[in-house]
């Protein structure tokens, strides 16, 4: 079952946001953007990210690093979130996307989005709250 958009939930509530990354910098770096405000759910694999889509409330968000070493397990993961009717938005993080390829791919889809990695202080902040919904896009990124 969807669970509620984080607009809708009680104001005491976290807005939760899973990171599944095994790198330890990405996490500790996602940690500060995001803190306060946001309750990240930190999995290093796919597997242990799996039992984290259906606590209680569900993730608002999905952080997923395509640098993880079971990169190979990304699509399995993407499609297991279309098979469950996952509403949020899951937004790819890559060392590997250049700031033009991530905003392009960003404005292809209203639940996929693409983050440059490393990104600049305030950035991913800024990203996850637009793809939440709670502000517009930074910059030349716009949802369609």
């Amino acid at each position: 079952m969807p669970s509620e958009p984080p607009s809708r939930r009680a104001a005491s509530t976290p807005i939760r946001v899973l990171v599944v990354a095994d790198d330890p910098v990405l996490r500790d770096a996602a940690r500060r953007e995001l803190s306060p405000g946001f309750e990240l759910l930190p999995a290093n694999t796919f597997n242990l990210a799996l039992p984290l889509l259906d606590v209680e409330p569900s993730p608002a968000a999905i952080l997923i690093d395509l640098g993880l070493a079971d990169v190979k397990g990304s699509a399995d993961f993407l499609a297991t979130l279309v098979e469950r009717d996952y509403p949020g938005p899951r937004i790819l993080l890559s060392n590997k996307f250049r700031p033009e390829e991530a905003a392009t791919l960003s404005q292809a889809s209203i639940i996929h989005f693409a983050l440059a990695s490393p990104w600049a202080a305030g950035e991913l902040r800024a990203f996850v709250e637009a793809a939440l919904g709670f502000r517009p896009f930074p910059g030349a990124l716009h949802a369609i």
